[in-house]
């Protein structure tokens, strides 16, 4: 079987999974919380895979830890935000407080900067000793935080859509550049990372990211009856912007793994890799697409 075939097998069964998650919530979004700290497993593992080197490698466990407090944080966070279930009183008690009073996000990662050096002073030689405190503090940073944004963009009243919307964006984009690629590829873009993207590729990836949205759009009002709150202009300029976003995203995991020196992050997903081969974009467009409906929101438009 084919890579090409591999990997659209993969996504149809991946899409599957997706969407059935977004409209089907069991006790209190409990799968999405699983589900996030699994892949902050593998993705940690697969992140701190790229980070050993001879004098030093990333604190795994801690890294782990602290990623899955962080996580648990924006959780709860969402319980006390979201429309579709109510939880018992105190979780949106703890919910408002988080959300409101005192947001541990920046306390954890101050208290993990001190614990990695701790543990660095007192159990490993100096060498390589920013190496690995930086790499650890890399991972809630780079997983936890933005998966977290997930839930936080999955809390508006239009949440659903949100998510769909920064999904086809991505996905669409990704997918539009690599069969642009493959088939109209002739000039490429002159990447030292990725030498084998051309402009072709990334061309007819904001382009599919733009119809693609068009057409969710059309789709979504049809067969929900509800007027979503982004027009057409709105929602071309966001889909060009967010596409080029997500090219960074998938750059910024290829720049990582040839410093590593290696090829795909992992083999966990036929034809595409690992976690982080499949979710690398994700990763910086979703708290984007979060914080724009957030300012739209604080300066009085409908979201």
């Amino acid at each position: 079987m084919s890579e090409t075939t591999l990997r659209i097998l993969s996504a149809i069964v991946l899409t599957f999974v997706y969407v059935f998650m977004i409209f089907h919530s069991s006790w209190y979004y409990l799968e999405f919380f699983l589900f996030g700290c699994t892949l902050i497993y593998l993705g940690l593992k697969e992140l701190y895979g790229f980070c050993k080197r001879e004098d030093s490698k990333p604190f795994f466990g801690t890294g782990l830890l602290f990623s899955i407090l962080i996580f648990a944080v924006y959780y709860i966070q969402f319980l006390g935000m979201q429309f579709e279930v109510t939880p018992p009183a105190y979780i949106l008690e703890i919910s408002k407080i988080l959300r409101e009073s005192f947001h541990p996000v920046p306390f954890l990662l101050i208290s993990l900067s001190l614990i990695l050096w701790i543990l660095q002073i007192l159990k490993r030689p100096l060498d390589g000793a920013l190496f690995s405190v930086g790499a650890t503090m890399l991972g809630p940073v780079y997983l936890a935080i933005p998966m977290g944004h997930f839930l936080l963009l999955l809390a508006f009243p239009f949440g659903a859509y949100y998510i769909f919307l920064v999904s086809v964006i991505t996905f669409m984009s990704d997918a539009g550049a690599y069969f642009g690629g493959r088939w109209f590829g002739k000039h490429p873009a002159g990447l030292k990372i990725s030498p084998k993207k051309t402009w072709e590729g990334y061309v007819t990836g904001n382009i599919t990211a733009v119809v693609g949205v068009q057409i969710l759009n059309v789709t979504w009002e049809h067969f929900s009856g509800v007027k979503l709150p982004i027009g057409v202009f709105e929602s071309i300029l966001l889909a060009f912007v967010v596409s080029v976003i997500s090219v960074m995203g998938d750059l910024a995991e290829s720049a990582m793994k040839r410093d590593a020196k290696i090829k795909d992050s992992g083999n966990l997903i036929p034809g595409h890799g690992g976690v982080l081969d499949l979710a690398d974009a994700l990763l910086f467009t979703v708290p984007v697409i979060y914080y724009y409906f957030l300012f739209k929101g604080i300066l009085g438009y409908p979201v």
